[in-house]
């Protein structure tokens, strides 16, 4: 069978998850004209159906209120609010969000758990996950009493962190795009889909409910199923050999890949959690020398806020972004940082001194001149210190 450049890019676009109404914004073919493709490819048999499509009459259609309606997906229980616990170091408004957040991870899309839509741009993916590591990364709340959040923390950061790693790749994005749009649905209840009983009532189908029909059955052969999920092994059986030779980010690599080709299977998911703190590591690590070796200081403080996705507990790393950002003029995320280096390390006298700094800068003279004497008592000797605190004095 002769094709067209266009029929054949619409036919390799058929990977037996993306659906037809997808097929036809995507082929670069006209609407039309993907219908009439397709289904001659139905016709000759160069695609299959998931099921025998030979009925040439749809159900017929009764009202709304006697249509058989398919069971709901089976949600998980709601969040337990009895397990906020007034004693920790949490404040309870934040147990309450872990808890939402985890009550509906199970149910949640990777796009969900991040809170973006299909088709997001990366900058848009990327925030998001910035924004969620600021709040549910367990190191941020290291040395703190969080009692059973703690392994919920680690649960939902792991969710978030699989997301960002899928979305955040254009290649199994793309995948995971396609996948979503057909992910399975419960089936539907009894007589639902049964063969049309010709009667009172009937009427004969229109050329595009019959389409429709086809759209919602359309699938490819088993045999390119096998095909994806043969590759998905392969792709799984790499990573776990770069993993085992420590090759950590070519051991994430192949992970997206097979949850790419099979992005529901558990046991590739499962491979990725295990990897994902070595895999940061390695990401920070990196990040830091290029920080070191950026020649403007706002792509320097850039690559050091992307370090600190991966290591929120790094109080050294936070006064250093808190100076960058200080220096760059950016004030409030200065403060921050800084605030956050003086809560993981609050008898470090550089991290009062930085803090000093900012709230100085701030117009907080107040907080500037408890912070310095607190680094003061901390490190009366330090050259740092003491030159701060003569500055205070000249300028007081």
């Amino acid at each position: 069978m002769a094709l067209h450049p266009a029929e054949g890019f619409l036919l390799s676009r058929i990977d037996g998850h993306t659906p037809w109404a997808v097929l036809r914004d995507i082929g670069g073919l006209l609407p039309e004209e993907a219908d009439l493709a397709m289904e001659g490819w139905l016709a000759a048999g160069l695609v299959l159906l998931d099921e025998a499509c030979t009925e040439s009459r749809p159900a017929p259609e009764v009202a709304k209120s006697e249509a058989p309606k398919p069971p709901a997906r089976p949600k998980s229980a709601g969040p337990d609010l009895s397990c906020i616990d007034a004693s920790l170091d949490l404040d309870p408004d934040l147990q309450r969000r872990i808890l939402e957040f985890e009550a509906r991870l199970d149910d949640a899309s990777y796009h969900e758990i991040l809170g973006v839509k299909r088709g997001s741009e990366p900058r848009e993916i990327k925030r998001a996950y910035f924004q969620l590591s600021k709040q549910f990364h367990p190191d941020r709340y290291f040395r703190r009493n969080v009692g059973s959040h703690a392994v919920r923390l680690d649960r939902i950061f792991k969710h978030v962190a699989l997301a960002y790693e899928l979305l955040s790749d254009p290649a199994t994005r793309t995948e995971i795009e396609k996948a979503m749009e057909s992910r399975p649905e419960p089936a539907a209840a009894d007589g639902a889909g049964q063969p049309p009983v010709e009667g009172a009532g009937y009427r004969k189908p229109t050329r595009m409910e019959n389409l429709e029909r086809l759209r919602r059955r359309f699938k490819m052969p088993e045999q390119v199923l096998a095909e994806r999920r043969f590759k998905a092994r392969q792709f799984h059986d790499a990573s776990r050999a770069a993993a085992h030779q420590k090759s950590w980010l070519e051991a994430a690599a192949s992970a997206r890949l097979a949850l790419a080709f099979d992005p529901w299977n558990r046991q590739y998911r499962a491979q990725f959690a295990s990897i994902q703190a070595d895999v940061h590591a390695v990401r920070a690590s990196e990040l830091l020398e290029q920080a070191d070796g950026a020649g403007a200081k706002s792509d320097a403080l850039r690559l050091l806020e992307e370090a600190l996705s991966f290591r929120p507990a790094d109080a050294v790393l936070n006064v250093r972004a808190a100076s960058l950002a200080l220096e760059t003029g950016a004030v409030d995320r200065a403060r921050e940082y800084v605030e956050n280096a003086c809560e993981l390390e609050p008898e470090d006298a550089a991290c009062q001194l930085v803090l000093c700094r900012v709230l100085r800068r701030a117009g907080d003279q107040a907080g500037a001149h408890r912070a310095l004497s607190l680094a003061t008592r901390l490190a009366p000797g330090d050259p740092d210190v003491i030159a701060e605190k003569q500055r205070m004095q000249r300028r007081k």
